[in-house]
């Protein structure tokens, strides 16, 4: 009928790729991403990508009028993504950098009898 329609698969796949590439890029920096923080910082990067994403589409499920369910989804993996980063931040013995590897962690085989 003449309608335009974002392609937001076509967003959501580049968006997803451009993150991909900046977190293996930035992995390796001393003193930046601890272990196991890769993965949350690609819930934060895609959380963001897909709230605005979903805003373009047209066939999506709203709570009310105001949101739709992907987008309060997405703001509820990016807050909850943020405090367990934060909680993670404040452990102690602190959780060794990725960079570091298993540099000072000693495994130990106990043996059965």
């Amino acid at each position: 009928n003449g309608t335009y329609y974002h392609p937001t698969f076509l967003y959501e796949s580049l968006w997803s790729l451009l993150g991909f590439v900046l977190i293996v890029t930035i992995r390796n920096r001393k003193q930046l991403l601890r272990q196991g923080e890769v993965a949350l910082s690609y819930v934060l990067w895609y959380s963001v990508g897909r709230f605005f994403i979903e805003g373009m589409r047209t066939n999506s499920l709203w709570i009310g009028e105001w949101i739709r369910v992907s987008q309060a989804l997405s703001l509820a993996l990016f807050i909850g993504a943020i405090v367990v980063w934060f909680i993670r931040r404040q452990d102690y013995p602190p959780i060794s950098y990725y960079s570091d590897g298993n540099k000072g962690q000693k495994k130990t085989i106990k043996m059965v009898n």
